[in-house]
């Protein structure tokens, strides 16, 4: 019987699986894709990502536990779905091996610019492999320990309120910037990660409350996003955050304690452990369909050498400079966006399909 993941955990391990290092360069896409006060509309993506849970607990409460892989394949033959499941397997095993690779490339060019960074990103996705090895239940654990490291970090915008006017946020409400659907996917993509419930249904149980674990999560990087990209429209004006590559980072380089100079340098060198662990989510979500593909495998380690293809591939296929990356992990985000609705729908409806063939699960 698998080990069941507690509602605690969960809603912390939900919250690092949303949050990730976009958050420095969030104020900026709220300048250029949405405009003056930019930052309310944080408030409508959590929205539409609170009602994409909505359609997700549908979907939770009607398979009673069964995998997303069960439910398919209780209505279609798997000539079908190994090829849909192995697209996605790819999506979210590239996806979050240019998380990690973005952080990557921005570290070596703040900390070590004489550093090449395939030497980092290796040891980074040696890291992955090293807790995707160990397990949900080991990954949830790790997620709680590294809440306690960085949680204090949101407190450092106190000491921006001597620079802080709301004069800068002037009147008016989403001016000065070209509006655009997929610039607003663009910022969409910053609260994806709650989609990987999907794959946590087999470890979960009523005393987990999963989609509520999610939706607090959900609460949570609102609110943080929310507090980050208000004091940097207070801070900064909207023309200055346009043209800055991580507001955040340059705020907090204003930011001066008695025991230490650099303190954006600090911040940044923390969300090592939410970029791993966002690498490592999708990692896994990648690993249990790969598992799911190969149900006949003796070798444990055949998924996961399968899945060494992909970070590889990012390595080196992927242009190693920031611009190209962010380029490639921007189009891997929108095709996600996707998945993080029309997978729920899709199964749905396979889920309704069973049972009006009278395939109720017990």
């Amino acid at each position: 019987m698998r080990a069941k993941l507690p509602f605690y955990q969960t809603t912390i391990m939900a919250n690092f699986a949303q949050t990730g290092v976009v958050v420095f360069s969030l104020p900026r896409l709220l300048s250029e894709n949405i405009g003056t006060n930019g930052w309310l509309a944080l408030l409508i993506c959590s929205s539409v990502a609170a009602f994409n849970l909505l359609l997700i607990s549908f979907v939770y409460r009607f398979a009673k536990g069964r995998s997303i892989f069960e439910i398919s394949q209780s209505a279609l033959p798997k000539f079908i779905l190994v090829p849909f499941f192995g697209v996605l397997a790819g999506l979210w095993a590239i996806l979050g091996s240019l998380v990690g690779k973005e952080f990557i490339l921005i570290l070596t060019s703040l900390s070590f610019p004489s550093l090449h960074p395939a030497y980092l990103y290796i040891l980074f996705e040696i890291l992955v492999f090293l807790l995707l090895t160990k397990g949900i239940m080991s990954i949830s654990n790790t997620v709680v320990i590294s809440f306690y490291f960085i949680i204090w970090n949101v407190l450092l915008l106190v000491y921006a309120y001597e620079d802080f006017e709301l004069s800068r946020m002037t009147t008016f409400w989403f001016k000065e910037a070209t509006h655009s659907f997929k610039g607003w996917l663009q910022v969409y993509i910053a609260f994806l990660g709650y989609e990987l419930s999907l794959l946590l249904f087999p470890y979960t149980n009523e005393k987990t409350h999963l989609i509520r674990a999610f939706q607090i999560a959900n609460l949570i990087t609102t609110f943080t996003y929310t507090l980050v990209a208000f004091v940097s429209f207070g801070f900064f004006s909207l023309h200055q955050l346009q043209h800055m590559k991580f507001p955040i980072l340059s705020l907090l380089s204003y930011v001066e304690l008695p025991f230490v100079k650099r303190i954006d340098d600090i911040v940044f060198n923390l969300t090592l452990f939410r970029v791993l662990i966002t690498n490592v989510l999708y990692g896994w979500a990648a690993i249990e369909t790969i598992k799911w593909i190969l149900p006949a495998s003796n070798k444990q380690w055949i998924p996961y050498i399968i899945f060494a293809i992909f970070p590889i591939t990012a390595l080196f296929v992927i242009p190693s400079t920031l611009e190209k990356t962010e380029h490639w992990l921007n189009l891997f985000g929108l095709s996600e966006a996707g998945v993080a609705f029309l997978l729920p729908i899709f199964l749905f409806v396979l889920l309704l399909i069973n049972k009006f063939r009278g395939r109720n699960y017990a």
